[in-house]
């Protein structure tokens, strides 16, 4: 699937990213290394461009699409999620 989600619920459309704070630029947790900064700041820049074509292409395409940092797998935050992926599949009619 386009921008190899972690995790797909096919029938309800919904792809799921987590993504690494580092990896993927998080504005509060993201620190760039002291040496190559140049390098990493373009690494993470592209990373950043890529995960926001594949969000367009993939809701062009009618997925909902859940992007879940890094920091966010603490109780409050997973639960956050799990409320919107509920909601999405109850609205999409898949809930049993």
């Amino acid at each position: 699937m386009f921008g190899n989600p972690d995790f797909v619920f096919a029938q309800a459309k919904i792809a799921v990213f987590v993504d690494g704070c580092f990896w993927h630029g998080c504005p509060n947790h993201c620190r760039m290394p002291k040496t190559n900064r140049e390098y990493w700041e373009n690494k993470i820049e592209k990373n950043k461009r890529r995960d926001r074509k594949v969000t367009r292409v993939l809701r062009s395409e009618d997925w909902n699409v859940i992007r879940i940092w890094e920091h966010e797998l603490d109780e409050v935050g997973v639960k956050r999620k799990l409320r919107i992926l509920r909601k999405a599949i109850y609205s999409a009619g898949l809930a049993s």
